[in-house]
């Protein structure tokens, strides 16, 4: 029995079983089929795989007519995603590299899975496993890498970033998870990965994306991220400030939120344009454009604060106060919980009257709105002036001034 058939067997029986049915399927038509990349790095460590991609001989329209329900996303480069038993499995024909420039790479298809491994990034995600004939395909030495627990390039280090620099990342991010596990790297290739990166080969989606799995939750050694991350000047190109960049880096590496570089993207583009480049959620877009016009704006003043608490109703609390914390660098969650803790209104709905409760005082149509405005912002300043009554006069008053200063006021 092999490492990875006893790593294999720990699995749940149903992903078990379902993996091999489906490795049987390419097999029964004499084709080959493999398990590959960082699932077979998790088993090795030990760990439940996050996803299970394959590799494979089988041209992509036999794989068509092999499965169902199929997803031709990715299939120029080679891939599919095939549904199956309620898994999604993304499965790539053997490739090989005819030319890369550094964002992507011109590629061949291949009728072996070695020559597929030398296109692979690091020693410890080359390997590729059967889980039928339980055969290991190990061409790149990436056991030995496990043994020693060593970090490694498959091949010359700058020739990979040199292929697609957005391996720089993927590298620090495989270490980072490695390194709490005892696991360490080549101070030379390391310095080759620094000497050679350039974000310019790079465009700012995919260095959002990827940030997006280096931040996400689990084990990672956040000290190296904090000195490996910022020698690498990954938003030079986006913002020409040297000293704007560096700080979207420091935020994002103190934060562990990817959040800050949108924020900072947005005060030289559109929210339109921001949203569309970085895939933002309905949520950190609502987020990206409140915090960017209270920004300026001293939140310690428990007035502006309610206004910014009222203008974020469809914003999860908790994210908005660590969103303030983290893009404009202020704490204000005692604060806000003060207010709530208080029942302080800061809503239209927490006022004690309504829209209907001021026609009776003969204000109508576009001035209930105004009106309505003029009262929340009074009783963020007072709390106390909250009751129906109070409020009703207080309306009546400003009616009053309104009208003498503008005869159509209230209309």
């Amino acid at each position: 029995m092999s490492i990875l058939q006893e790593r294999f067997s720990t699995l749940p029986q149903k992903v078990r079983d379902t993996i091999w049915k489906f490795t049987e399927i390419y097999k029964r038509e004499g084709f080959e089929c493999f398990l590959v990349g960082g699932s077979c790095r998790d088993l090795l460590l030990g760990e439940m795989p996050y996803d299970f991609d394959y590799a494979t001989n089988c041209p992509l329209h036999v794989s068509r007519k092999l499965f169902k329900k199929v997803i031709s996303i990715g299939a120029s480069h080679g891939t599919l995603i095939i549904s199956f038993y309620g898994f999604h499995f993304e499965i790539t024909r053997f490739r090989k590299d005819v030319s890369t420039d550094g964002r992507k790479a011109v590629i061949a298809f291949s009728d072996s899975i070695e020559e597929d491994q030398k296109r692979r990034d690091l020693r410890l995600n080359a390997l590729a496993y059967d889980v039928v004939e339980d055969r290991l395909v190990d061409s790149q030495n990436a056991l030995d890498d496990f043994k020693e627990k060593k970090i490694r390039f498959v091949g010359n280090a700058e020739d990979r970033i040199k292929e697609d620099h957005l391996r720089a990342l993927r590298y620090g991010r495989l270490i980072s998870k490695l390194l709490p596990l005892g696991f360490s790297y080549d101070p030379d290739e390391m310095q080759a990965v620094i000497r050679i990166f350039d974000s310019r080969f790079l465009s700012i989606e995919r260095i959002y994306d990827e940030f997006g799995k280096i931040l996400a939750p689990g084990l990672k050694d956040n000290q190296f991220l904090n000195d490996y991350l910022p020698k690498l000047n990954i938003f030079k190109q986006f913002f020409p400030d040297p000293e704007t960049a560096g700080k979207v880096m420091e935020r994002i590496v103190e934060t562990g939120s990817h959040l800050p570089l949108a924020f900072q993207y947005h005060k030289t583009h559109t929210i339109a344009e921001t949203s569309t480049v970085l895939k933002l959620s309905r949520e950190n877009k609502r987020l990206i454009l409140l915090l960017k016009e209270f920004s300026e704006q001293d939140l310690s003043d428990n007035t502006i604060l309610k206004s910014l608490l009222s203008k974020a109703e469809f914003i999860d609390i908790n994210a908005l106060l660590i969103a303030i914390n983290d893009l404009i660098g202020v704490d204000v969650t005692r604060h806000v919980l003060d207010i709530i803790k208080k029942g302080q209104p800061y809503r239209v709905k927490d006022l004690a009257l309504q829209g209907n409760d001021l026609q009776e005082l003969g204000i109508k149509g576009r001035g209930i709105g105004l009106m309505i405005n003029l009262l929340l912002n009074a009783v963020w300043a007072q709390p106390q002036l909250n009751s129906k009554e109070q409020l009703l006069r207080l309306a009546a008053d400003l009616k009053e001034k309104m009208r003498d200063s503008n005869p159509d006021a209230g209309d």
